[in-house]
């Protein structure tokens, strides 16, 4: 049995196959047809982009008409039209992601879900490759599969084989329904089944969404119905979509719709010559998303749907703002909004966000209809965080505690401070000797030959003060750490003094007045700042403070972080594993990383994958903790329920992130507590909570929180890696003629927890980084640092 937390969850390329030869239209590309006016590559990459982490073209003519689309373009390694797995293997050699998503660029829908589906069932079934079915026969393009086949893929094709049936009956397939999106398998063979189809307007590719998000009693929907007549002006075709309350009813009783719907019928529609009505009945459980309304959508009626509700939903979004209403900005925790429409003109908003007048419905439609008009590069919202944006929402998100409580001094150790600590005496409190030797007046030094002096007594560390005072010509015999004679300045040490036989002393040239001495309040002048509020206790320090005599310190009050793991295949030590079963190495990994923030643990072992179960551990953890962690259930498998649940309790700040591993990381609130939903990957558990969660609690517990260090080493391996994204490969960094190297460690999948135990780095590669090369400097954060 695979383990699930092998796998990337969410990790995929999309790949749109338009490699044939287009025989039966005559030669034409069918990539590059268009229907209802805009190319069948663009509508089907608009729809995929939102699914994925990457795109591709697989394209063997016509390439430079494919580069418009702004993701790489490649061509098949086998020559002669060889078919779809021939694109599959140039795909699979290409992509660094852990998956790929194959669709024929003449399929004329794509579900919102399908990556979702796919990937949930690969996983549910443990099989490798998961295929779309419509209800009567597979249809084997629209596929899931795991670049790692490409090996198995290319023996196959070495043997001249090219029937995907065939190369599928190798390997464990998981068979996917899609028969209710049957539409999205119909295709285009010939120019007659085009012409039929755009005169159908079968075309149903979800039309671009754009959300008005905003507080209640903002004015959204006085915004829209503002709206509408503008952009009707400009020639768009409007669908407007409102998520309504759980009781929602348009009918009335004593219609005969109602009757039909009292009686049974599962949907009902009203038609006359002015308009349609459609009612149906949601029998699913949970709360309808926006790709179930998107299902319903006339083309013939949406150029633009536009959206007011749906807030979780990450389409672009506008937000309206009124001040005076005295609400937060959603934009700071939403990166899908796009602008902000408010009636203070005076706001500052970040570079990326375009600020409207909300009192000029004519300018904001002039805005969304240039929105419209951007290439379809352009007009998704990122789908994931970069990570200093992520770093930067949570830390601008979490405040420190106010809470502080007073510990004696040995029990600090380890604690932030409330405040700061004020010297209460100089340190050293006298002015004393550096060194064993001989204290006298500095401007009796002798300048040009040696010079006898006469010794007049001995001074001792914690002795009594000689008494009377040091002459001309005179000197004190003087130990370390005693106080320095009257009218004494200048220590000369032992070593350099010649004693005479009637105990006279020989002082030769070459000394400084004023050396060798320790001046009082030279290491700490008495009022001055010991010690700032937010500095962590360390060893040193109980020292330092020892040395002032301060035997309490006032510290804040310990973080309490509740944990616990997600996932019925766990079992905690000491259980027998079944088949498919494993031990939870998550909440151990996190026990240690914990344990060095000194904070309070309240472990809550592993909780089952059920709503209601989680529903529960999330309220008991918020009750009795500052932070709740939870590790698994937040990507896109079935199973994964903890972002809904959050999204039902609390709120949802972000929870994707553009980074590998760990880029399903789930943060908000919940009720007081702040929130970390964790990858269930036991190397991304650890890389989010370093990157992430550790700066967060130590903002919380007061603490100061600076960058990561980061050290340049020069890299001995070769690592893969994809642009746009900062990735975390776990590395041995040493020492080697003078400079670091790194080297990495071992096989750097997300679920080989062994390659954080054997490495003692991560090796950043950040988002504008492409595969590194041996010989290129990198930088790493070394662990402990």
């Amino acid at each position: 049995m695979k383990d699930n937390r092998l796998l990337d969850q969410g990790n995929i390329t999309g790949v749109v196959l338009a490699g044939g030869q287009g025989s039966r239209m005559g030669g034409q590309d069918k990539g590059l047809l268009e229907l209802h006016g805009r190319p069948l590559m663009a509508q089907l990459l608009a729809a995929l982009r939102p699914q994925v982490d990457a795109l591709l073209i697989s394209a063997n003519r016509n390439q430079a008409h494919y580069q418009q689309y702004q993701c790489p373009v490649i061509s098949d390694t086998l020559s002669g039209y060889q078919g779809p797995l021939a694109g599959f293997a140039a795909a699979m050699q290409v992509a660094t992601t852990a998956y790929i998503l194959t669709i024929p660029c003449d399929c004329l829908e794509v579900a919102p879900d399908t990556a979702k589906r796919l990937l949930a069932a690969l996983q549910r079934e443990q099989a490798d490759i998961a295929v779309a079915h419509d209800g009567e026969r597979l249809q084997p393009v629209h596929a899931l599969i795991p670049v790692n086949l490409l090996p198995s893929l290319q023996a196959f094709l070495a043997k001249g084989d090219r029937k995907i049936d065939l190369w599928y009956a190798q390997h464990r397939m998981a068979s996917v329904d899609f028969a209710d999106c049957r539409r999205m398998f119909r295709n285009i063979n010939t120019p007659t089944q085009k012409a039929d189809i755009e005169r159908a307007s079968a075309f149903s590719v979800p039309p671009p969404s754009l959300g008005i998000c905003a507080w209640s009693g903002t004015g959204k929907t006085t915004l829209l119905a503002n709206l509408i007549p503008h952009l009707k002006q400009a020639g768009l075709r409007l669908t407007v979509i409102k998520h309504g309350h759980h009781q929602l009813e348009l009918d009335t009783p004593g219609k005969d719709t109602y009757r039909f719907r009292e009686a049974g019928a599962d949907q009902v529609l009203l038609v006359s010559r002015k308009r349609m009505a459609m009612m149906q009945e949601c029998k699913t459980q949970h709360e309808p998303e926006l790709v179930d309304a998107l299902r319903f959508v006339n083309r013939d009626c949406a150029d633009l749907v536009l959206v007011e509700g749906f807030k979780h939903t990450a389409i672009p979004k506008i937000e309206v703002h009124r001040p005076s209403l005295g609400k937060p900005l959603l934009y700071p925790t939403d990166p899908s909004v796009i602008a902000l429409a408010t009636d203070d003109l005076a706001l500052d908003v970040p570079p990326h966000l375009t600020k409207l007048n909300l009192n000029q419905p004519q300018a904001i439609a002039a805005f969304i209809v240039a929105w419209l008009q951007k290439p379809p590069s352009t007009t998704q919202p990122p789908t994931s965080l970069s990570m200093a944006a992520a770093r930067t929402r949570i830390l601008d998100s979490v405040q420190p505690l106010t809470a502080a409580l007073k510990r004696p001094l040995r029990d600090a150790l380890g604690q932030v401070l409330a405040e700061a600590v004020i010297s209460p005496h100089n340190v050293p409190n006298h002015t004393n000797s550096a060194m064993d030797g001989y204290a006298l007046r500095g401007v009796d030094l002798p300048t040009d030959t040696p010079r006898d002096y006469r010794v007049i007594g001995t001074a001792f560390a914690g002795g009594n003060t000689l008494a009377g005072e040091c002459g001309a010509g005179e000197c004190v015999r003087i130990m370390t750490g005693a106080v320095m004679p009257a009218g004494t300045d200048t220590v000369v040490m032992q070593e350099q003094v010649t004693v005479g036989a009637t105990g006279d002393v020989r002082i030769d040239t070459g000394h400084r007045a004023g050396q060798n001495v320790r001046h009082a309040g030279e290491d700490i002048a008495q009022g001055s700042s010991v010690l700032p509020a937010g500095r962590r206790i360390t060893p040193a320090d109980l020292g330092v403070l020892a040395s002032l005599g301060i035997n309490e310190l006032s510290v804040k009050r310990p973080l309490r972080v509740a944990f616990f793991s997600t996932g019925d295949e766990l079992r905690s030590l000491g259980e027998t594993l079944a088949e498919g079963q494993i031990y939870d190495s998550n909440r151990y990994a996190l026990y240690g990383l914990l344990k060095q923030l000194n904070v309070e643990l309240l472990d809550m072992g592993v909780v089952r994958d059920d709503p209601a179960t989680l529903e529960a551990a999330l309220l008991q953890a918020a009750d009795i903790a500052d932070v709740v962690l939870t590790s698994g259930g937040v990507s896109v498998g079935e199973a994964d329920h903890i972002k809904g649940i959050l999204a039902k309790l609390g709120q949802i700040h972000f929870w994707k992130i553009a980074i590998k591993p760990g880029r399903p990381l789930a943060f908000g609130t919940l009720g007081k507590a702040q929130f970390f939903g964790l990858p269930g990957n036991p190397v991304a558990v650890m890389v989010t909570f370093l990157q992430f969660v550790q700066p967060a609690l130590l903002k919380m517990a007061g603490e100061a929180v600076s960058e990561p260090l980061l050290l340049d080493a020069v890299c001995l391996s070769r690592l893969k890696k994809q642009l746009g994204r900062t990735e975390f490969q776990r590395g041995t960094v040493r020492q080697e003629g003078g400079k670091l190297v790194v080297d990495k460690a071992g096989a750097q999948g997300s679920g080989i927890l062994s390659s954080m135990s054997r490495g003692n780095c991560l090796i950043v590669l950040p988002e504008e980084a492409a595969t590194i090369e041996p010989g290129d400097v990198v930088q790493v954060q070394i662990f402990g640092w």
